[in-house]
């Protein structure tokens, strides 16, 4: 089985071309198909496919690293807000299986429209249905 491209990526940070920032256990890197300018990756660099896989401490370190993307991109580029993915499991549509946050950059005036999405997607849930589920999930 081939060797993960974010695995290959992490074990030489300094040779990736559009790395933007890296710590002892997290990369950053500029997404090859972005959304918006600056959008932006940020990975483990110890293999883990995916939320179910990951330390906390190895959790707290990647989040460091997209707060600092995220400054990073706000001072750079002028953004004012970000939006943070994680495709996580088969369930997600997850299609690279090293677990990684996608920062994209945002602006109040771009085209990107998440809230639209959301509303044609959401719909209201029965309050007692709620209840129910969340004593089922607190156990």
């Amino acid at each position: 089985m081939p060797e993960c491209v974010f695995c290959q990526l992490a074990r030489e940070p300094s040779r990736v071309g559009h790395r933007i920032a890296d710590s002892e256990h997290a990369l950053a890197l500029l997404d090859l198909r972005p959304l918006r300018r600056g959008h932006s990756l940020v990975l483990p660099k110890r293999h883990v496919t995916d939320l179910s896989e990951i330390s906390p401490e190895a959790f707290g370190a990647l989040m460091s690293l997209v707060r600092e993307v995220s400054g990073l991109l706000r001072r750079r580029l002028g953004t004012t807000g970000e939006n943070l993915f994680v495709a996580s499991g088969p369930g997600s549509e997850q299609s690279v299986f090293h677990l990684h946050v996608h920062v994209i950059p945002r602006l109040p005036d771009d085209d990107l429209r998440w809230n639209d999405w959301w509303e044609s997607k959401a719909t209201p849930a029965d309050p007692a249905e709620l209840e129910l589920l969340a004593r089922s999930l607190r156990g």
